[in-house]
């Protein structure tokens, strides 16, 4: 038996928003669910709009339903283990699956990550053809590739990705976090946020020091952290310092709209300039950075995190690492491999006199060697480098002073 198809595909779930609505006519068949929100463009306040109307798009993910279909299927899951939580009951391993596996779903099946993906794509694309063929101008490349990208990289294409991505969530410890301020939490329509306290400008979700963090109702928040890197977390917020510092992220993160109950929970984030200029930063951002080379063209992808740019008092760094300067912090994958170790120590012992010209990056290599010390010292701590990777031959020691510049940068 085919399922009727539904044409007003959610990107946020309903069900996700409700916590943040006014509700009226709770439990009967007339119930309404309305959210107040902020919108970016053209700077429109909408006050207790239904949430059916938001957030959403006419076939967003397909035309026959197939992937919309089995999002609800998922999405009785994900709610019923959310309720749990808002309800303080008990939750299971079944519960901390759903959870991890709502963020990825969130991650990737938004209107944000799809523009975000075929934005990257269009321009990898266009930059590689562009690089190869001489005979054609950009005018004339991108919009054939702008047409393909759209067609091929769906929120499906995205979304297919999530099972391969699991199970790098796997050693991430998940608190519920309470929020006993006058402050309510706001959320958006990119309410997962990634980010990276230690290196605060890459947040992968296979790196050291990574959080990732979304509001579930006005007062509580999801937590999912490196354990091994941050020891303790406070699970009440009595300051409202911090509720504005976390509710400044999906300010930065929002796409198109910022959402709460009420319109006055905005208020103080709309009119903050630093906020609007970290927003702005953040939009403006390069996805792709792309260098033409002799043998063809060097890309380089921006992740989806966001650059901590606002500190959370939550997330104290380790002893070890806290007096390192920020433009020196560089975060790992929390998976040990011997060739990431003898990447540090390749910047810890290659002699920049021997392939940096400018002098300004020279210096700035010399000062970080220090830096990168502490660091590989904090990392063998991290990882449990194994005794025997720990020594340095001479035979290594000559390979790290001289490896070739291309395989080091």
């Amino acid at each position: 038996m085919n399922l009727p198809v539904t044409k007003n595909q959610h990107y946020v779930p309903r069900f996700y928003m409700k916590p943040f609505s006014n509700i009226k006519n709770a439990g009967a068949k007339n119930e309404k669910v309305l959210i107040s929100f902020y919108q970016f463009d053209n700077n429109i306040l909408k006050d207790k709009v239904p949430t059916s109307s938001i957030c959403s798009e006419d076939f967003f993910y397909d035309n026959d339903g197939s992937v919309e279909n089995m999002l609800a299927q998922k999405e009785s899951k994900w709610s019923e283990t959310i309720k749990k939580v808002l309800d303080s009951s008990k939750v299971d391993e079944n519960d901390y699956y759903y959870i991890k596996e709502f963020v990825l779903y969130q991650i990737t099946r938004s209107k944000a990550m799809k523009n975000h993906n075929q934005d990257m794509a269009e321009n990898i694309l266009t930059d590689s053809l562009l690089n190869r063929t001489r005979n054609l101008s950009e005018n004339c490349i991108r919009p054939l590739v702008k047409e393909r990208v759209e067609k091929e990289l769906t929120p499906d294409f995205n979304i297919s990705m999530v099972n391969e991505l699991i199970s790098v969530l796997d050693d991430y410890e998940i608190d519920i976090l309470i929020n006993k301020t006058d402050l309510n939490f706001i959320t958006s329509d990119v309410p997962v946020i990634i980010t990276n306290p230690f290196d605060v400008h890459i947040a992968g979700l296979a790196d050291i020091g990574t959080v990732i963090f979304f509001p579930i109702s006005l007062d509580k928040m999801i937590l999912l952290y490196d354990k091994k890197f941050y020891k303790k977390i406070d699970k009440i917020i009595c300051q409202s310092d911090v509720v504005k510092s976390i509710n400044k992220y999906q300010y930065i993160s929002a796409d198109e709209r910022i959402m709460s109950k009420d319109l006055a929970d905005f208020q103080d984030y709309i009119n903050d300039r630093q906020l609007n200029f970290e927003r702005k930063k953040l939009k403006n951002q390069t996805k792709v950075k792309t260098a033409k080379k002799m043998d063809g063209t060097f890309i380089a992808a921006m992740g989806i995190g966001i650059t901590y740019a606002i500190n959370i008092p939550l997330f104290a760094l380790p002893k070890a690492l806290r007096k390192i300067p920020v433009e020196y912090r560089e975060t790992f994958p929390r998976q040990y491999s011997i060739e990431t170790r003898r990447e540090v120590l390749c910047r810890i012992y290659r002699n920049p006199d021997d392939f940096i010209v400018d002098h300004t990056l020279r210096e700035r290599w010399k000062n970080g060697q220090q830096y990168y010390k502490k660091i590989l010292k904090f990392l063998d701590y991290y990882w449990d480098t194994p005794k025997e990777d720990l020594n340095i031959t001479p035979l290594l020691m000559h390979q790290l002073k001289t490896v070739p510049v291309n395989q080091l940068l």
